[in-house]
């Protein structure tokens, strides 16, 4: 199983609240071919179940003996692992990269911070993490300073890592991005089930019980209400994508309209180059300039010669990744 940030800030926040001991891995930075990203952590109980990856395998063993460690000794510790270390036969990384992970245990005196980094991805507030650390030494227990920037802040720790001095560091939590599909209709299905195994949170938005109900969507969110309606009760934000999927105007117009002049990141609508044409001199009716409109993306997905909707649900899902990792 695939366990985002928000899962296991929800496990580790369900720890705090039942008074389970437990310490987060952290990693801090990587060189060579670490399979893992700066900020990547895993959650690990004093029994030694765990949750998450720092490394996709190479050094969770023993990762895991160094939480334990720390939970019973109620310090944080810097550890490193790479082809320098001499265990690297038995726990090293094969690929011959290095990382240096922060072990940090519920149990220290100045608590944890798993609980209000949970709090703030519920409300949808992006939030960074600023650590300074007494980096050289075996602990960092005594962790000069540990803040949170403001939502307006944190564009400055956007990217984790860190300052020049290798003292500070950022890590970055923002809300899960999601997926906000109007109509439920059949290549709405193949698109959740290609969503349900990556980064995004899906939303079914359709005032038809008959299109939009558990049976056609087990698992997913359903909102059975106007588009209108619906996007004005779930906000949309800059890490909200909107794809239009009934070829319906009267269903689609709306969100694209209320899309495109909002900071969603990604705005879509099937549909062929006649009905584009007929929707973009609507959108200009509504008030939309042509420049809003050309950011729209029509017809929908990479162009990889779809047919089908569980080829043109991979087409969808491989344009919101590229356009969320800002690669267009």
């Amino acid at each position: 199983m695939s366990f985002r940030d928000r899962d296991l800030l929800q496990i580790a926040n369900r720890w705090t609240k039942n008074a389970v001991d437990f310490a987060t891995a952290t990693v801090l930075s990587t060189w060579g071919s670490a399979p893992r990203d700066i900020g990547s952590f895993m959650v690990v109980k004093h029994s030694g179940e765990f949750y998450g990856s720092v490394s996709g395998g190479c050094v969770e063993n023993a990762v895991v003996v160094a939480a334990q460690h720390a939970i019973e000794t109620k310090c944080s510790s810097l550890i490193e692992f790479g082809v320098s270390d001499e265990d690297v036969i038995t726990i090293g990384l094969a690929c011959g990269g290095q990382i240096q992970i922060l072990i940090e245990p519920s149990t220290c005196d100045h608590g944890h911070w798993v609980s209000q980094a949970f709090d703030r991805i519920e409300k949808r507030e992006q939030s960074t993490l600023v650590r300074v650390l007494n980096l050289g030494r075996e602990s960092v227990n005594s962790v000069a300073d540990k803040r949170w920037l403001t939502a307006r802040d944190s564009d400055y720790g956007a990217e984790t890592g860190f300052n020049q001095s290798g003292e500070v560091f950022f890590q970055t939590f923002s809300a899960q991005k999601r997926v906000i599909i109007i109509g439920g209709v059949h290549i709405a299905q193949a698109l959740v089930e290609s969503l349900d195994s990556l980064d995004f949170e899906t939303i079914i938005v359709d005032p038809r019980t008959v299109w939009a109900n558990p049976d056609r969507f087990p698992n997913t969110k359903i909102v059975s209400a106007w588009p209108e309606d619906a996007l004005t009760e779930i906000g949309i934000d800059k890490d909200t994508a909107i794809v239009a999927l009934t070829h319906d105007p009267k269903f689609d117009d709306k969100a694209i309209s209320m899309g495109l002049k909002s900071s969603a990141f990604y705005v879509g609508a099937l549909g062929g180059t006649k009905s584009a044409k007929a929707r973009r001199e609507r959108l200009l009716a509504d008030g939309l300039t042509s420049e809003v409109i050309d950011t729209l993306k029509t017809p929908i997905g990479l162009s990889i010669g779809a047919k089908g909707p569980a080829e043109i649900a991979v087409s969808i899902v491989a344009q919101l990744i590229q356009v969320s990792r800002g690669k267009t």
